[in-house]
Parts: C-alpha cells; structure tokens; sequence
C-alpha cells in the first residue's frame, strides 16, 4: 500500500520508496494519467513517453507505471534511461506522436526516494503542463476506489523498444541553439553525479565529431548508479560540487556544470573553479534573452536574488516573481507573456520550447554567451553577481503537527512584520515575504509587487516589480509540502549586515515554536554554515 497523501501533491508524486510511493501507484498513476488525457484531449489512446533515471528502485517503478498507462488503453512509448528534459520535450514536440510523457525520478532528492512526473501537450497554448496529482489525477482517483486490486491482477508486459532517436535528437537540438558553436575551443568538464545526465557525454562527444568542433570533453562521476556514491543528487547543496571544481582547475577547462539526478537542472562552476549560483546564471542568462529576443517580462521565483531583478531592470525587461516550483512559474509564463524565466534552483525556461526547463538547454544558451563575448567564464557573470545571500536554510520541526505549525510561524512572522514600526512590506505569495524598508513612493505592498490586471487579477499566481524599489534587505521563509521543515533565505545589499538578522530571525522562529510546544533544529543551514555554533 502506498501512502493516499500522494494525491495530495502539488507538482509530481515523490516520497520513499516502497512505504509513501511503490509499483501500486505508479500502476495507478499510469492509469489515470491517460484518463486525464484523454478527458483533456479527446484522444481515445494517447501516446505517453515514458522514461525513468538511474536510482535503484526506477526500473520497477518504470514497468508498473507502463503496465497501468497500457491497462488504461494509453499507449506507451519506452524511452527507458533518460533525463526528464528529454521525455519533457519529446511530449512538446510530439516525438513519435507522443501527446504526454511520464518520467519516474525523484529529481534531486536523496538515494531512498523516488517518484513520477507528468506533462501535457497543452492543447491551447502549445507548450507543455504538469498534470498535479492533486487537481488533476485525485479526483480519477477517488472515484475508483474500487478498483484498488487491479495492479495485482494485471501484468502487462512492457512493449518492446523500438530504436528511438530521442536522446540524439534532443543533444542536437540543444547545440542548435548555439550559433557560435564554430568557435568554440577548450576543455569542458561535465559532472552528471551518477545521475542520468550521463547520458549526455557521449552524445556531445559524438555530435562534436560530426559538427568537427574542437572541444575536449571531459566527465567524472560518469557511471549511472542509483546509490550516489560520490555526492548527492542535488549539486547545489554547499560543497557537493568540490570534486568538479578541482577538475576544472585541473584541466584548464573552460568551466564545468554539474547537474542533477534527473538533469533538468544545471549549476556551473567558472574557469577558476568557483562555484556559480543560480540566481547568478539566471541574471545572465535573462539578460541573454532580452538582447537576442527584446524586452518583455522575465518570470523568476520568489527566493532568487534581488540581483536577478537588477538584471532585468538593466537590459530592458519586466521583473515578474511567483511562487517556487515548475507549477507556478510555467503558468506565470504562459499568463505573463514572458521570454524567459527560472529558479535559483537552476531550473531555467525556454518558451521558445514549449515552456521546457532544461539544463542541456541553459548550459548551450550559456556556452553561446560565452563564445560571443571573447571573455572568461568569471568575466562574463561578474555583472550577475547575487547581493550578501544566506543561502536556503532548511529549518527541522519536532512536533505533532507539523503542517499547522509551519502556518502559524508564517502567520506569526507576517502579524510581526506588518506592523508601523517593522516599516516594511509583505507579501504572502509564497509563504511570507518581508522587504526593508517601506518608501513613500510605494504606499502599499501592491504598489511595489503589482498586479497584473489583465490575466491574473487576483495577484495570486505572480507579481509584477515596481520600477526603481530596491530593499535593504528581505527574507522569505515558507513551508515544505512534504517535509516537516521551514524554508528560509535572508538577503541584503552589500554594506547591510546579513548574519546578525539572519541569526536573529532564525532565533525568533525558535522561539515562537517553542511557545508552541515545538522544537527547531537546523538541518541545512545554507551559506551560514561557518555562523553554525551561534545558533544551534
């Protein structure tokens, strides 16, 4: 039996496996993800593609959410190993006449978990749509609870593979997008951390062959091995990219990226072996798009750097924030219009291709800058840097409930800081949002995060940034859906103390739960790592 919360899920199914996600749901998952398409599109047997990662428990996972596709009369296209990109932009593109595509991974979460994320061929617009769990396929499944026995009852054997040409066709798509690409020299060093991104070396090397550029390509940590065994799936975490950044160095590479378990996301390491944020490559590489595209609204999340906005706001653009998550921002640029969009989490979104986030597709848009400026890595993002930022603080309760206890910290802290004397704005987008100082010009929160009247009149999806406001400093802290934790990220402009108001909001929460019969451990504590002792 799996874990009923999983329809409670707002963007994929995740959770450990077997006891919160097994073959059970993903049978189920099979099945109504085709009923959903075909209430949606009409389509009486729709082709899904489907593929899955390297982690141990995918390949069961894989045959059971085929089997249930199959059962519900879909029609399953096999992708087997690939990156949820690939499967991503194969069901925007209509690979195959696939009109959907179901990839089991848990992304960029540790070796015990795993999961199932779904998109859609939107009919209207075009690009492609999560299916949520809980909108789309919850209410499929609680109206056939009896028929909770058929995955015992069915096997359906997985159809056999016919030689696909996805993964080829998405690496070539990708180095399309690099005009400069004869010009390109050097060592790049890639680092797919025992993920699927290893999918991605030898096609390159092959495309480089056929293209005749002269790269040398360069990987460790090549072999896909589901137990992670040289640093964890999510290369964003403080140090997990050491390993690459002494590769770099080593080689003379021109700069390194590493990506996640599923390789949607990429995070870069420059040509001195310094890490790169994402906040930072997402300032350079909306800067990017408004050059080539023009200006329009750059739609980013509501925990990237301030120094994102400066981007923007310095090549033209239109800031547009929302909330964390693929969900929201897909939606905000679709709704918004935008050319370009993404996360500090390294997820960035090309709308020129069906709304995809890719990090294939980020790494050539970047490598494409680089080839053109005749600069260094380091010198190219240097104008990008981000403000003092604390990094994503992950803040562990210990209580009953931690559901309920999670809204009444963001309560607290928006009663807090709405007061006259805090002088600030809030905002309740995503958790709660708190800007230093108020100024005359900007009477309310609205004034400074606008809404866009036109297609999202209740301000509810996204924001608009007012023109010329920049705080001293701000915070967020917002509630994990599935884990009894508090997100915080605390940012100030350089000259602002960061780590005493960090220190002192991180001790106020504390506080407050502990008023409530809770306690608070700090579980990642993001850049503040060396100011640990002062606060646990």
């Amino acid at each position: 039996m799996f874990d009923p919360a999983q329809f409670q899920r707002k963007a994929d199914f995740r959770g450990v496996y077997p006891d919160e996600l097994n073959e059970e749901l993903a049978f189920h998952a099979g099945r109504y993800l085709v009923q959903y398409v075909v209430q949606v599109t009409g389509e009486s047997a729709p082709v899904v593609l489907v593929g899955r990662d390297g982690r141990l428990s995918s390949p069961q996972i894989y045959r059971s959410l085929v089997e249930g596709i199959t059962a519900a009369s879909g029609r399953p296209l096999c992708a087997d190993l690939a990156t949820t990109d690939m499967i991503q932009w194969g069901a925007g593109m209509r690979f195959q006449g696939a009109i959907a595509g179901a990839m089991v991974t848990a992304s960029h979460n540790p070796r015990e978990y795993n999961g199932i994320k779904m998109v859609l061929r939107s009919p209207e617009s075009g690009g492609i749509s999560i299916i949520r769990p809980v909108d789309h396929l919850r209410p499929l499944w609680q109206a056939d609870q009896d028929q909770a026995e058929a995955a015992a009852a069915i096997r359906t054997p997985i159809p056999p593979a016919e030689p696909l040409t996805l993964h080829q066709d998405f690496v070539r798509a990708a180095l399309q997008r690099v005009d400069a690409l004869k010009k390109a020299t050097g060592c790049l060093v890639l680092d797919p951390g025992n993920g699927v991104g290893s999918i991605f070396s030898p096609l390159l090397q092959e495309a480089f062959a056929d293209f005749k550029i002269d790269v040398q390509l360069r990987t460790i940590f090549e072999e896909i091995d589901g137990r992670f065994p040289n640093r964890r799936p999510n290369p964003g975490l403080p140090g997990q990219t050491r390993a690459l950044e002494h590769a770099v160095r080593q080689h003379q590479a021109v700069f390194g990226a590493a990506f996640d378990g599923d390789a949607d996301r990429v995070f870069l390491v420059d040509e001195r072996g310094n890490f790169v944020p994402g906040s930072q490559l997402l300032g350079a590489l909306a800067a990017r798009a408004l050059t080539k595209v023009g200006p329009g609204p750059v739609v980013f999340a509501a925990v990237c750097s301030f120094s994102v906005i400066d981007a923007i706001r310095r090549f033209g653009g239109t800031p547009v924030f929302c909330r964390v998550g693929q969900d929201s921002i897909k939606v905000a640029m679709l709704n918004s219009k935008a050319i370009f969009g993404g996360e500090s989490s390294a997820h960035y979104n090309f709308p020129d291709a069906y709304l995809l986030d890719s990090g294939l597709f980020a790494l050539m848009m970047f490598w494409d800058l680089l080839l053109e400026s005749n600069e260094t890595c380091s010198q190219v993002l240097a104008p990008f840097a981000c403000w003092n930022h604390s990094g994503e603080i992950n803040l562990k309760m210990e209580c009953d409930d931690w559901q309920e206890m999670g809204r009444k910290i963001i309560d607290m802290l928006q009663n807090r800081f709405e007061t006259a004397e805090a002088n600030c704005y809030v905002t309740r987008l995503d958790g709660v949002g708190v800007y230093y100082p108020r100024m005359a010009e900007y009477p309310s929160v609205d004034d400074v995060f606008q809404i866009d009247s036109a297609e999202n009149p209740e301000g509810n999806l996204y924001r608009l940034v007012a023109d010329g406001y920049r705080p001293q400093w701000w915070f967020n802290v917002r509630a994990s859906n599935n884990e009894p934790l508090l997100r915080v990220n605390f940012e100030a402009q350089d000259g602002t103390p960061l780590v005493p108001q960090a220190l002192d909001l991180i001790d106020s929460i504390r506080h407050d739960c502990q008023e409530h019969g809770a306690q608070l451990e700090v579980e990642d504590a993001g850049n503040l790592s060396a100011d640990l002792p002062q606060f646990s």
